[in-house]
């Protein structure tokens, strides 16, 4: 089969002719029909995720169909559409028991982060990994809901409860990530002010439900968050930039009691506050990774029920991955791309 394969930290993939996966007994084969883009594939590439070997297959977000399936598979038939959970977890860990399987203690192979991922034309899945979706649900935004979609329901949801009637403040809302935590952040019934660099996705971030938008520079965001509510400040801030004056502006603007979810991540930033500013406004600050398979079911049957709505703005084959890959660098895509091999 084909599969895009990076073999040196720092070098775009290669389309290379590896040997197709056989599904083990409890495995099912999907054969992949969508895989969407992400900036953490551009951290991978470049090394700046730890513990990736090499040589590595990119692509985290994925669904396909069922092409073949295990000796010992009951509940998974050729044919079914779904999307593997993104983490081989144990399942039996102090994390996995308690339902939160992207800490899992025991990790098995990542989706994208090492030899199998959804730059290529089949993976296996564990059956009991292996997530249906329904007829409502198209395979493209399946796909990018399984990181661009739940990464932000997790931190919104799971991580800063965040509720009907709240101001939320989404730090980086115009990439992929972005739009669609403003998008959950309005349906949860939040009102959202979405703070970005750049102008041209403004109208994109008022159309996923914004109420106002920051324009932001070097200047940061908080003075302009606290004159847009009063001098209250935010409920909630989810910041997927992780840039050090966005953490710093994040704490800045929270109201009294309000939480900081922190989503974004990179190498060599480190998160600084004034305690005493914590400890006397009872400041919460949350980590959040991902997502567990709860979330991803729970996202999923949103979209099912067009509760929540994927936003695919470009589609490649797969040959054009490293395409799709430079755009994003770029900051020219906007939404997400979606890969068809």
């Amino acid at each position: 089969m084909q599969a895009m394969v990076v073999t040196e930290f720092g070098h775009q993939p290669e389309i290379q002719e590896i040997e197709q996966p056989e599904p083990s007994p409890d495995e099912v084969l999907i054969r992949v029909e969508a895989a969407g883009v992400c900036r953490t594939d551009l951290k991978i590439r470049d090394g700046h995720v730890p513990d990736v070997p090499l040589p590595c297959i990119l692509g985290h977000e994925l669904a396909g169909t069922v092409a073949a399936v295990g000796s010992a598979v009951a509940a998974v038939t050729p044919g079914d559409r779904g999307v593997p959970y993104g983490y081989v977890s144990c399942g039996k860990c102090i994390y996995c028991v308690d339902g939160r399987t992207s800490l899992c203690a025991d990790l098995g192979i990542r989706y994208g982060f090492g030899p199998a991922g959804g730059y290529s034309e089949y993976v296996v899945v564990p059956e009991r990994l292996f997530i249906p979706i329904g007829a409502n649900t198209p395979m493209d935004g399946a796909a990018v809901a399984t990181c661009s979609m739940v990464t932000p329901y997790r931190a919104l949801v799971r991580r800063a409860k965040a509720r009907a009637g709240e101001t939320v403040v989404v730090v980086g809302a115009g990439g992929g990530v972005g739009l669609h935590a403003v998008q959950v952040a309005a349906r949860i019934g939040a009102r959202v002010i979405a703070v970005d660099t750049d102008s041209r996705r403004e109208e994109l971030m008022r159309a996923q439900g914004a109420a106002e938008v920051v324009l932001t520079d070097a200047d940061g965001f908080a003075d302009a968050v606290i004159d847009i509510t009063g001098g209250r400040g935010a409920a909630v801030v989810v910041d997927l930039v992780a840039a050090e004056q966005s953490m710093k502006d994040g704490v800045a603007c929270l109201e009294v009691g309000g939480r900081l979810a922190l989503v974004g991540y990179r190498p060599g930033v480190d998160f600084h506050a004034v305690v005493p500013d914590l400890v006397f406004r009872e400041i919460e600050v949350y980590g959040s990774h991902w997502a567990s398979i709860i979330d991803v079911r729970e996202v999923l049957a949103m979209i099912e029920q067009g509760l929540l709505e994927p936003l695919v703005m470009r589609t490649y084959p797969l040959a054009k991955a490293v395409q799709a890959l430079e755009e994003l660098e770029s900051g020219e895509t906007i939404g997400r791309t979606v890969l068809t091999p």
